[in-house]
Order: C-alpha cells, then structure tokens, then sequence
C-alpha cells in the first residue's frame, strides 16, 4: 500500500471500521480528522484529506498522520519482543516515517537476546553529524543497560538510497559502540514505501 494510499480517507475510515469504531462511510473525512486530531468544528477547511493536511501545521499534519498509522496501519514491534529482521523493523517504523514532513532519528534498545526495552527519538530535522552525536544515541542505551541498539531515520524526499553523511555517521556510530560495549545491529533507512538495511547491503 502506497504512502498516499494511507493517507487516503477511505482507507483510514476502513481501519476505523475494521477496529469496530465506527460503521463504514458514517463520517465524513472532516468529522474523521475532527475527531481524530480533537479540534473544533469548522477549524478544518477543505474538501479533501489533502486540502485539510495542506491547511494545518507541519507537525499537526505530522501528529495526525502519525497517530492513524500507529493504531490502524503500523505493525508494532512490542516491549520484549525479539528484533529478527530488517523487514520487521520497517514494519515498525514504515508508515510513520515513509509519511514524514522532514528528517526523525530513532533508535530501538536492546537487551542481550535483542528483545526490545525501549524506543526512543533522538532528534527531529536535517540529519547531520553535529545533531546526531554519539552521546544522544548512546546515553538511553547506556541508562538501560541495552547490550544493542537498531538505527532508523527516513529520508523525506522518499529515495532511502543512504546518503555519503548517512555512511559517515554509521561508521562513527558503530566505532563508539564498540568502544562503549553496544553492539549497533543494523541502520535502516527509510523512504516512500521502501527502506535499505546497512546490513542487508553490506554498508556496515
């Protein structure tokens, strides 16, 4: 399913009305993001999804499209539950970040059998080595003891072709990691619909 088809407002009432919410075709797509996003009547203005997105806020466009995916679309990784594959991660990861309005950084932390402690967003905006610096990536795994931690950052413009400054702060990420005795698993790069693995490419 496309980025664009997630955004879509039948989509998302069929979520709505598989999760037995609401009957399907009850709302139409202003009182579904009214609800949704607990704004007043009459504040959206538009005749389509699109033109409502358009007419609101970067990070409410963001928060909306965010909070739909994680309850009806994202297939969610669990506390506790074991990391295994890219393809899981991006699972996790796909339809927040494929739909992003600029750059996010997570990392998942791991305990020693890869069971996942905790998520946690180390910095919004454009991804550089200055912003994504080993101590922020490090110190929540540190505090909570994580024997590794798994990297995902989209790319807004959609091609997860990994840039030469993605490659650049993996190598240093993975340097410090070894140092610190925090195994950096993989680097997954997300984009509209696809994501690349480090590992799987063997960049790492």
């Amino acid at each position: 399913m496309s980025c664009e088809r997630k955004r879509d407002p039948a989509v998302i009432k069929h979520y709505l009305w598989i999760e037995g919410m609401i009957p399907q075709n009850f709302l139409t797509d202003e009182q579904l993001l009214q609800r949704l996003l607990d704004v007043p009547e009459g504040e959206l203005k538009g005749s389509s999804v699109r033109e409502m997105l358009n007419g609101m806020s970067q990070n409410e466009a963001a928060s909306m499209i965010s909070e739909v995916c994680i309850r009806y679309a994202e297939n969610r990784i669990q506390r506790g539950e074991s990391f295994n594959t890219s393809q899981r991660i991006y699972e996790h990861f796909g339809t927040r970040l494929g739909n992003a309005f600029q750059e996010m950084f997570f990392t998942l932390v791991l305990d020693n059998k890869y069971r996942l402690i905790s998520e946690v967003l180390i910095t919004m905006g454009t991804i550089n080595q200055s912003i994504v610096h080993p101590r922020e990536v490090f110190a929540p795994a540190i505090e909570q003891r994580a024997a590794a931690i798994v990297m995902i950052h989209n790319h807004p413009s959609g091609d997860p072709q990994p840039s030469t400054q993605d490659l650049d702060i993996t190598k240093r990420l993975v340097e410090v990691g070894n140092l610190v005795g925090i195994k950096v698993l993989d680097h997954i790069v997300v984009g509209d619909g696809k994501y690349i693995s480090f590992v799987d490419e063997d960049l790492m």
